[in-house]
C-alpha cells in the first residue's frame, strides 16, 4: 500500500515538472528561463530594492521578473551575456548591495543588470 502511494506521487511529481518545463518553453524564447535565488541581506536590483528572502527570478525577453509568494516585486530590464563555460552553481553578485548579475547553475550565459530603470509592483 506505501509503495503504491509512493509510486502514484512520483508520478505526479513527474507530471508536475514536465508541465512547467512546457510552460516556460516557447517556440522562439530560447533565451527564456527561470531560477530561484535566496537574498540574505537586501540588494537593488535595477532601482528596485529586494528585501532579503527567496525569489524566483524569471527571465524572458530582456526583462528579468523577481517573484514572492506568486508576486512580482521587481520587473527590471536585463541582458544575457554568454561565459566561457557552464556555471557549476547559482551565484547571485552584488557589488556595494547593487545586484549586478546572475549565473545560473547548467547555463552558458548570465543574467546583467545595471542602475538604470525598474518598476517595482
Amino acid at each position: 500500500m506505501l509503495l503504491r502511494r509512493v509510486s502514484q506521487l512520483s508520478l505526479a511529481v513527474a507530471v508536475l515538472s514536465l508541465v512547467s518545463v512546457s510552460a516556460f518553453a516557447k517556440p522562439g524564447a530560447k533565451d527564456s528561463f527561470s531560477v530561484t535565488i535566496d537574498l540574505l541581506s537586501p540588494a537593488s536590483v535595477g532601482t528596485t530594492t529586494v528585501a532579503p528572502g527567496e525569489y524566483r527570478v524569471v527571465i524572458q525577453d530582456n526583462s528579468a521578473k523577481f517573484q514572492k509568494d506568486g508576486k512580482t516585486v521587481a520587473e527590471v530590464p536585463c541582458t544575457l551575456k554568454t561565459l566561457p563555460t557552464k556555471a557549476h552553481e547559482t551565484v547571485v553578485s552584488i557589488d556595494h548591495n547593487q545586484m549586478t548579475e546572475i549565473k545560473v547553475s547548467g547555463k552558458v550565459q548570465a543574467v546583467e543588470f545595471s542602475a538604470t530603470t525598474a518598476s517595482g509592483n
